[in-house]
């Protein structure tokens, strides 16, 4: 699938500017409010800002420029809800369809410094959604235009195709998305906002923006809590955590994060958020917080061996080798856990000088 609004190596806005005023430009960005951060502290980052191989900014401003059309020229309304009536396209992928086209244009114009013709644009747009794979090159445009189809309409071949999430912010997947969703049809479904804003933190934190960064994983935070259907906030918080584990100015941060996620999870899963945090506490210089935390996953979960064994793990860490020795001796006496907290357990030990041979390696 083209990637919609992607940047062309080599290319640069140069002395390129918008105005913050336009009303087009205002629209777009209202419908992709993942972006207002990173554009109110553009000044911080180059000055061709992509992220994997998208401008943000310049995907907000072209559709902003189509927004504006839609306004005043007849012949791109008409396209514009013939889009949607007859491609079943919502408003804003029927917009960014004609964005396609327009940016062969908007390049020309912006590069080469020729004038934007209207009227071939309004022509073009005709063919958004025509089956012209068996056009041959030498045959006359479909645009109308009575020119041949390779020296009129043929570059823009891949442009008129129609698809329903043409418009989304795809600035990558990993975080909310693995892949592009057969069930959603909204490029403005809060799940794309979601994966965008974790890649503009990324963004922000490469350029050295760490209050950015803390910005948008917080903007993430408070529309994952808001977002209906499927439940993203666990994933919000994990990861706003991650991201503060380890930097010293986010400490608190990393705490509260750890209580949020605690709070929603159980089983393993609260029992390793549990162990990350008395690690983080140990690696502080509070160690008494650290065994509290502890003791109290060892009430609440007596059964979480795994978290025993990172007990250990932090004893050892922290130059208490001995207790580290008697606490594992002891969890391999348990019966029924898992093998691989066995193996882990036995393999510290082992480290340590312990005595292993009352145990054995399971694998």
């Amino acid at each position: 699938m083209h990637k919609l609004f992607s940047f062309p190596k080599g290319e640069d806005l140069g002395e390129f500017s918008f105005k913050e005023d336009d009303k087009g430009f205002n629209i777009v960005l209202n419908e992709h409010p993942e972006v207002k951060t990173l554009l109110e502290r553009r000044d911080r980052y180059p000055e061709t800002l992509t992220i994997n191989g998208v401008n943000p900014i310049l995907h907000v401003l072209i559709e902003g420029v189509i927004e504006n059309q839609l306004q005043i020229e007849a012949g791109v309304q008409e396209i514009y809800f013939k889009l949607q009536k007859e491609e079943n396209l919502t408003p804003h992928a029927a917009r960014a369809c004609i964005a396609n086209v327009f940016l062969h244009d908007f390049w020309a114009v912006l590069t080469e410094h020729q004038p934007f013709d209207q009227e071939a644009f309004v022509r073009r747009l005709s063919l958004i959604g025509t089956d012209i794979s068996k056009l041959n090159r030498n045959d006359r445009c479909p645009c109308g235009s009575g020119a041949k189809f390779k020296r009129c309409c043929f570059p823009y071949a891949e442009s008129f195709s129609v698809f329903p999430l043409a418009g989304r912010m795809d600035l990558g997947y990993g975080s909310y998305i693995f892949s592009t969703p057969a069930t959603i049809e909204d490029p403005l479904d809060p799940i794309f906002q979601l994966e965008a804003r974790y890649h503009i933190a990324e963004y922000m934190d490469t350029h050295k923006d760490l209050d950015g960064a803390v910005i948008v994983l917080k903007e993430n935070i408070a529309q994952a809590e808001s977002y209906e259907g499927r439940d993203f906030t666990k994933n919000a918080w994990q990861d706003y955590m991650l991201f503060c584990q380890n930097r010293e100015q986010l400490a608190e941060e990393f705490l509260i994060a750890s209580d949020h996620l605690i709070s929603m999870t159980d089983n393993k899963e609260k029992g390793t958020i549990i162990c990350d945090k008395a690690d983080f506490l140990a690696q502080k210089g509070n160690p008494e917080s650290a065994e509290a935390e502890y003791r109290n996953l060892f009430n609440i979960m007596p059964e979480f061996y795994h978290g025993r064994y990172r007990y250990a793990l932090m004893l050892s860490n922290n130059n208490r080798e001995d207790d580290a020795i008697r606490f594992l001796t002891d969890l391999l006496t348990k019966k029924d856990y898992d093998n691989p907290t066995h193996e882990a357990a036995l393999t510290l030990l082992e480290v340590l000088g312990g005595d292993t041979s009352n145990f054995e390696f399971l694998s």
